[in-house]
């Protein structure tokens, strides 16, 4: 059964409602009738089961039915570069999709786009809410404003049991399996370079935060091969699925 945000706000007293686009597309592309179930969420981790009482192209009303909730049991956040063209909205749909909780983008030394304007990021949000709703997640990925490398290096040390990876061209012997803690992190921070890589200052201040870096494989990976690569590996690895 297709499952549709609708934000927090818009339920209320087991009723809920959604304007505007969201109608739109409900009652002119979807196609959805007075009595129709439909299988909601909020982005917060609630998903409902309900009944539409109402519909037309600009609003759709209902009752919830049920309601059930879960969340991630294991956060994983992306610090990345962004790469080029619209290699960043294919990233931020694959993301969403295999799991992950959050992405930063990251401003390096060698980063070729370093800033994302208003438009574009409430665009990567919306493909995050459509990508979360596709693949049936009851959270949204989120996507915050871009931050620079040391900052978010930082960033990563006020993560309590979490493990903090940097997937590096030069590195020659640590995997993330070597890397894994006995006991299971409650999550794990990957730091993902441009193009060109991370530059050796970069590198080594992020290791004098204990950020451990890892080799992915033989050959030199896109910004955002090496994004969904880590993202599956670390996910998979911490939760004892490989």
């Amino acid at each position: 059964m297709p499952h549709f945000y609708v934000k927090p706000e818009n339920i209320n007293n087991n009723i809920f409602s959604m304007q505007e686009e969201q109608a739109h597309y409900l009652f002119n592309v979807r196609r959805f009738k007075q009595n129709d179930e439909i299988m909601l969420f909020d982005g917060k981790g609630n998903s409902y089961k309900a009944k539409i009482d109402s519909i037309n192209k600009n609003k759709v009303s209902g009752h919830i039915l049920s309601s059930s909730y879960k969340m991630p049991n294991f956060i994983l956040n992306l610090y990345t570069c962004i790469p080029k063209g619209d290699k960043f909205e294919w990233l931020i749909e694959k993301c969403a999709e295999i799991g992950v909780f959050k992405i930063i983008p990251i401003n390096t030394k060698r980063s070729i786009i370093t800033n994302i304007s208003k438009n574009k990021l409430e665009r990567y949000k919306k493909i995050s809410i459509s990508a979360s709703s596709q693949c049936g997640r009851n959270d949204i990925m989120q996507i915050e404003e871009s931050i620079n490398f040391k900052e978010a290096c930082i960033n990563t040390t006020k993560d309590k049991n979490f493990i903090t990876i940097l997937p590096w061209e030069k590195e020659s012997s640590n995997t993330l399996k070597s890397l894994i803690p006995k006991s299971k992190p409650n999550g794990a921070n990957i730091l993902i370079g441009p193009e060109g890589g991370f530059e050796n200052e970069e590198v080594e201040f992020a290791r004098s935060l204990n950020i451990r870096t890892l080799v992915l494989g033989e050959n030199i990976l896109r910004t955002e091969t090496a994004a969904i690569a880590a993202s599956i590996l670390a996910i998979q690895f911490i939760n004892g699925t490989i």
